[in-house]
């Protein structure tokens, strides 16, 4: 737990940097919110870590958080690549980020923000038959119903600021993510 792995390739111009954990799946009642607070950090272009890492600091083009969903568990993931000369930063920064999550309350803007994308988010993947089958299939696979979709909606426009912290501290702890870096540590 919470281990750095690296492979140093002397010829890299970029690191690729992919940080995860174990987590909890669609089934547990708290997915819904831990995907909100996974959205907030880095499931968006919106997101802090996009903000903060690329805006703010220009250490990459991209970088971005997911929570995936497995029949008997699930996993966090956050993916970049940055410039070999910044590699060590661009880690301090990520743990900057969770560590601001976990003691920090988010604003109402910034929780208006994401309950607006996750909900025009929902409201996008049903835009053809396809779409509504992906749906029908993600809860039949899960062994759920379709009433899954209106509860995760519900929990997510209800976030409140004590609740993404609460979510944070519980399930995203840097010191327990493995973090891989595959290039140079320089910088």
């Amino acid at each position: 737990i919470g281990q750095l792995i690296y492979v140093e390739k002397s010829e890299a111009l970029q690191s690729a940097i992919r940080i995860g954990k174990p987590t909890i799946n669609r089934l547990h009642p708290d997915y819904p919110a831990l995907q909100f607070v996974n959205t907030l950090l880095g499931g968006f272009f919106g997101s802090r870590l996009m903000r903060n890492i690329r805006e703010d600091k220009g250490y990459t083009y991209s970088i971005g958080s997911a929570v995936g969903t497995l029949q008997y568990g699930g996993f966090m993931t956050i993916a970049t690549e940055v410039g070999v000369d910044v590699t060590s930063k661009a880690l301090v920064e990520i743990e900057k980020e969770i560590e601001i999550l976990r003691t920090n309350l988010a604003s109402e803007e910034e929780l208006n923000l994401v309950k607006n994308y996750m909900s025009g988010s929902m409201l996008g993947s049903l835009e053809s038959i396809f779409s509504h089958a992906d749906k029908f299939k993600n809860v039949m696979l899960s062994k759920m119903d379709l009433t899954y979709y209106s509860n995760y909606m519900t929990v997510i426009n209800a976030m409140t600021a004590q609740q993404v912290k609460d979510i944070a501290i519980k399930y995203i702890d840097y010191n327990e993510m493995i973090k891989i870096v595959v290039g140079k540590m320089n910088g």
